[in-house]
């Protein structure tokens, strides 16, 4: 029994030497020191930041299919590809250089580049495109999809006169088509700011330039899906208007285009031939005598009322 008491006194005197040994003969474990470490940066393959793109660039960047012609390589700021079904067709180019213009519109510190883009498909002349430009690890690359003037101005036919780049947003000076009028021949004008939203440009604002008392327009104010409320208060959702100014869709009837007249906080839509409504933003308290149905407190939620038809619509939360 004494023998085996001793058995532990020995393993712990033999591990105890086995360490100082470990510690005083064996080579040392650990990092080398930073002046004999190699440098991680030195071995990682190196990088070099985006830089600012800049305006001749674009002159030979590959852009996305426009007016139906195949996507492709400019040169001299030209497609050098023939429209597959209209021989005729003007082939995508840059409308003018003093329409390319840089700036940061997607917010990563580096300068992209917008340019103005017209072609057609022979005849008439059609609304010109706008398409951005960034910089990439391979070089100059096309920015989401062309931009088409025509879906802000009415179908406008031409060339905008002026783009610029203005607080992280375009802002484009382009004819409007008003009610009535042939597309070749516009007598509007309006100012519209264009943003990128991650995936698209998009319309933030259009201000009325031939027509100053009409105001400007937020259309986010406008946008979406307004159904029409019941008397009941309740929602009808098969009776809805898709609004994406200036144009209006409704089940059942062919797009029409709009107006708009904004004041503050309240803004009037209207076609060529009629009223759509006067919508109250949130937060208003409406005190319209004229305007009797619509509810006098402090309104929670968008509302489109039309006084001629005393419909009330409400937009649907995206």
């Amino acid at each position: 029994m004494k023998n085996r008491q001793k058995f532990p006194i020995v393993f712990s005197i033999l591990a105890a030497l086995t360490l100082v040994g470990c510690s005083t003969n064996s080579p040392s474990l650990e990092a080398p020191s930073s002046s004999t470490a190699p440098s991680s940066a030195s071995t990682a393959p190196s990088s070099s930041p985006l830089t600012d793109l800049s305006a001749d660039m674009v002159a030979s960047a590959s852009i996305p299919s426009m007016c139906g012609f195949p996507e492709g390589k400019l040169s001299k700021g030209v497609l050098q590809k023939k429209h597959p079904e209209y021989p005729n067709a003007s082939v995508p180019s840059i409308a003018d250089t003093k329409l390319i213009v840089a700036g940061d519109l997607t917010g990563d510190g580096v300068k992209d580049l917008a340019a103005v883009f017209y072609c057609d498909k022979g005849g008439v002349s059609w609304p010109s495109h706008i398409q951005l430009f960034q910089n990439t690890a391979k070089g100059i690359a096309a920015l989401g999809k062309p931009f088409l003037m025509g879906d802000i101005t009415g179908g406008a036919r031409g060339i905008p006169s002026s783009l610029r780049f203005v607080n992280g947003q375009l802002e484009a000076v382009d004819r409007q088509l008003l009610p009535m009028e042939p597309a070749a021949a516009p007598s509007g004008k309006i100012k519209a700011s264009l943003k990128w939203d991650g995936k698209k440009l998009i319309t933030t604002e259009i201000q009325d330039l031939a027509h100053p008392k009409n105001g400007t327009l937020k259309t986010a104010t406008v946008n979406g899906t307004w159904c029409q409320l019941t008397k009941e208060s309740k929602i009808d959702t098969k009776d809805c208007l898709e609004i994406n100014y200036p144009q209006l869709i409704q089940k059942g009837e062919d797009p029409r285009t709009l107006d708009y007249s904004s004041n503050n906080d309240f803004t009037e839509l209207s076609y060529f031939d009629a009223p759509l409504g006067v919508i109250y933003q949130p937060g208003v308290k409406i005190q319209d005598p004229a305007n009797p149905s619509v509810p006098t407190a402090q309104l929670d939620q968008y509302r489109l009322y039309n006084s001629q038809t005393q419909e009330v619509y409400v937009r649907r939360s995206k």
